[in-house]
């Protein structure tokens, strides 16, 4: 058997449109409790009809990810932050082998990713590397945390200047619901500011040796909030 032939899979259009949105979940680009789209509009985004955009956000109701309401006021809401939490928890702790190798993974790629960033760092990188950290500055809650980690790890990523770490480290991040930063928020936003400003000061500076160590601390840091059992 040649190395990577497999069966080629046969997926419903709603089954990836649902994958497509709780990758969006999983990375932290939706935040809890947060109004999706309306349904024409977010149709529109992914590509696919409103009839299969309904199958997807029921499938993804099923599974605790999102809320569907009725009415004027209602729509398609991200789950709120509480029960983001317990899903994460739960799958990381299910599935603890597979978050392991996702952390080893973004151990060995994302300082490496950071070096060549130090290198290679447009001005339009810098910019959205510095957005991402406005946002750590100013959240407020653990979602916003999530969602403005979330932002820089991508950015940085982008700034590598290899389309393959960008791709790949999403990729990382989407494939495990991994759990959120915990107690309290304003404490935890400084922290993850303070470790990533570090980051983004190195590679501004084009000081690769700096950008890769501070991303290190990053990810060790990250780490921190898994499970005691499960990252030994």
């Amino acid at each position: 058997m040649l190395w990577g032939l497999k069966p080629v899979e046969q997926r419903a259009a709603h089954g990836l449109a649902r994958e497509r949105l709780k990758r969006f979940i999983h990375v932290g680009f939706f935040l809890p409790g947060e109004r999706m789209a309306s349904e024409r509009r977010l149709a529109e985004q992914i590509g696919i009809s409103r009839v299969t955009l309904r199958e997807a956000l029921g499938v993804l109701e099923a599974e605790g990810y999102v809320q569907i309401r009725r009415g004027a006021s209602g729509g398609a809401f991200v789950a709120g932050e509480d029960a983001l939490k317990r899903m994460a928890d739960n799958q990381f702790s299910a599935q603890p082998a597979t978050a392991l190798r996702v952390l080893e993974y973004r151990d060995h790629a994302e300082p490496e990713a950071a070096r060549l960033a130090a290198m290679r760092r447009s001005p339009a990188d810098l910019k959205q590397i510095g957005q991402a950290i406005d946002g750590l500055r100013r959240a407020a809650t653990l979602g916003e945390i999530r969602r403005s980690e979330a932002a820089f790890h991508l950015s940085v990523a982008q700034a590598s200047g290899n389309p393959f770490f960008a791709a790949s480290i999403e990729d990382a991040m989407a494939l495990m619901f991994l759990p959120f930063p915990s107690g309290d928020p304003s404490h935890e936003a400084d922290a993850s500011h303070r470790l990533r400003l570090a980051v983004a000061d190195a590679v501004d500076a084009r000081n690769e040796p700096a950008a890769a160590r501070a991303m290190q601390d990053v990810l060790t840091a990250n780490r921190e909030r898994m499970p005691r059992r499960q990252v030994a």
